[in-house]
Order: structure tokens, then C-alpha cells, then sequence
């Protein structure tokens, strides 16, 4: 039984598996430049924080950065999927969507605008209404966070090749 689990381990770490662990930047392309969304929105804060986690950083000006990040159309939405015998919508889809471009400081589009979305189903059966909201509130909280680790890996993979 040993030499089974032991011939497993040793499959798995010779098809190149491996954890998915923090976006990594290339070093001299770590100063990011973020335009189209205020610094203080939660979405700036969650890209922050993913960059850091990278070795990246995100500063205010454009002509020292390696690369400019453009935000634009960031949306939360809420759409009501079902609805209980009294008419009550009890189950929501809830959206966070953005569109984003990347360009080089000397003008030249790296990633076209193109856009993100990400979407989560959530049940609110109205009983416990401030308890659901703050549970709303943590739901669009992991979604940013997808959301900015979803630009970091589409980044990534533009400033490496």
C-alpha cells in the first residue's frame, strides 16, 4: 500500500501539478499604474493587495510605471432568479463585472479592452435581512478578489512573453 501511494505522489509531481499559489510578476514589471477607478473603491484595494502578494506595486504615475491598467464599466448587479409562494424573491445571481485594458508606457496596447465577469447564486429567504446583507457584502467582497487575480493572471501572462 506504501508503494501505491508513493508511485501517486510521484505521478502527480512529474505532470507539472502544482497548487495555484500568488500571481508572480516579472521583476523589472512590477509597478502598475491604475486609472479609470478611484484608489479608495474596494476594487482598487483588492488589486492592491493581489499586486502586493506579487511583488508588485501600484503608483500614481503613469510614466514610471511599466504598464497602465484601465479599468472602466465596474458593476455590481443583483438579479432576482426565484421567487417563494408569497412572491418574494428568495434566490439572487449576483455579478461583478468590469472591463479592463492593459497599455505600455510608451503607448502601445499590450491587452486590448476585453472584459471580466464573475458570478455567484445567492439565497436570501428574508429571514434574517441584516445578517444577509452583511453575507451580501463579504459575497462581492471574494468576487473582487477574483475578479483582481483574474487581471493579475491575464497581466502576468502578457508582460512574460
Amino acid at each position: 500500500m506504501r508503494l501505491f501511494w508513493i508511485l501517486c505522489l510521484g505521478l502527480i509531481s512529474g505532470c507539472g501539478f502544482q497548487l495555484r499559489g500568488a500571481v508572480e510578476l516579472p521583476p523589472e514589471k512590477r509597478l502598475i499604474a491604475l486609472q479609470g477607478v478611484p484608489s479608495s473603491h474596494p476594487f482598487a484595494n483588492e488589486l492592491r493587495a493581489a499586486l502586493a502578494l506579487s511583488g508588485g506595486e501600484v503608483v500614481a504615475d503613469p510614466k514610471v510605471a511599466s504598464s497602465v491598467l484601465f479599468i472602466s464599466d465596474l458593476k455590481e448587479d443583483r438579479r432576482v432568479l426565484s421567487l417563494d409562494e408569497h412572491g418574494k424573491a428568495v434566490e439572487f445571481e449576483l455579478i461583478f463585472r468590469l472591463r479592463f485594458a492593459v497599455q505600455a508606457p510608451d503607448g502601445k496596447l499590450l491587452i486590448p479592452p476585453q472584459p471580466i465577469a464573475v458570478h455567484r447564486v445567492y439565497l436570501n429567504p428574508q429571514l434574517d435581512v441584516i445578517g444577509k446583507a452583511v453575507e451580501e457584502g463579504v459575497i462581492y467582497e471574494e468576487m473582487r478578489r477574483e475578479a483582481a487575480y483574474a487581471v493579475l493572471r491575464r497581466l502576468r501572462k502578457v508582460l512574460e512573453g
